[in-house]
Parts: C-alpha cells; structure tokens; sequence
C-alpha cells in the first residue's frame, strides 16, 4: 500500500510538471496599446512622435506601430509606420520591441521630405522606439518565460 501511495504522489507530481511547463499566458492586445499609449509622445531633438496605434501579425511574429511625427524647425508633419518585434528584458522584466524597421515615412501635405527631416526622423524612429516596454510581467512569473508568440490580437506568454 506503501508503495502504491508513492507511485499514485510521483505520478501526480510529474503531471503537474509537464501541465506547469505548457503553461501559457495571454495578454490582450488592449492592455499592450494602453502600455504603448503611456509611452508617447516621445521626443528627441525637435522631433515629437504621438498617436501610436499597433497592429499584430501572428504569421511574421511582428507588430506594426504607426503613429505622428511632427519637426519644430521646419514646422513639418506627417505620419510613420516600423515594423518590430517583440523581446524579452530578463533584467527589467519587460516586453520591449525592438529590431525596428521603418515601413512609411510621409508628410502631411505629400511633398518629399528634406534630407534633413527625413535623416533626424530615420535616426528618432529607431533610437526613440528601440527598447520601449509594451508590458511589465509580474515578477513571480516574468523569470519562468521561454517564449513570445504575436498572436493575432494578444501576445502568448510562455513559461
């Protein structure tokens, strides 16, 4: 009896294993844009960056982010969109994007952009965006993470 109550705790304990390391997490593509709005505007020399929207791709693991620019000097404006991809910051215990990639650089009025606009707006996309948190995980289950998966509106934590 001894040893068939072993058995039935080992049996036990090894599917609680396995069930705990399938363990995944979902975070709504909601929480992530409020996190991202908190983060704009951004502004680096006179460039301000405003009105980030997301949109997730599950089949190229990557999130778009569009949003304003707007120069001081020249008065200027118009509209970005990069392409990131989310990473994890062991360190901060944060979902960051990174990896970004500009996709569309316009004005407001259509015409062609300087080269120096177009040069300090380059260089602000990819230094003001590199790096920003999308999502704090809880510190209790932040250190377990193995993986993030893009869904179509959520990301998928997995630990």
């Amino acid at each position: 009896m001894m040893q068939y109550n072993k058995l039935l705790i080992t049996v036990a304990l090894l599917f609680a294993i396995q069930t705990v390391a399938a363990l995944s997490l979902s975070i709504p593509k909601s929480l992530i844009d409020l996190a991202v709005a908190k983060k704009f505007p951004k502004e680096k020399l006179t460039i301000t960056l405003d009105q980030p929207v997301t949109k997730f791709s599950k089949e190229r693991q990557k999130i778009e982010l569009c949003g304003t620019w707007a120069s001081k000097l020249p008065q200027r404006s118009g509209e970005f969109c990069v392409d990131t991809q989310p990473v994890w910051n062991k360190e901060k215990g944060d979902i960051e994007i990174s990896k970004v990639n500009i996709l569309k650089l316009t004005t407001a009025d259509g015409k062609e952009l300087s080269s120096t606009i177009a040069g300090t707006l380059n260089s602000t996309l990819l230094t003001l965006l590199d790096g920003t948190s999308v999502y704090h995980v809880p510190d209790m289950v932040g250190k377990k993470l193995d993986a993030i998966e893009v869904q179509e509106n959520s990301f998928k934590l997995i630990f």
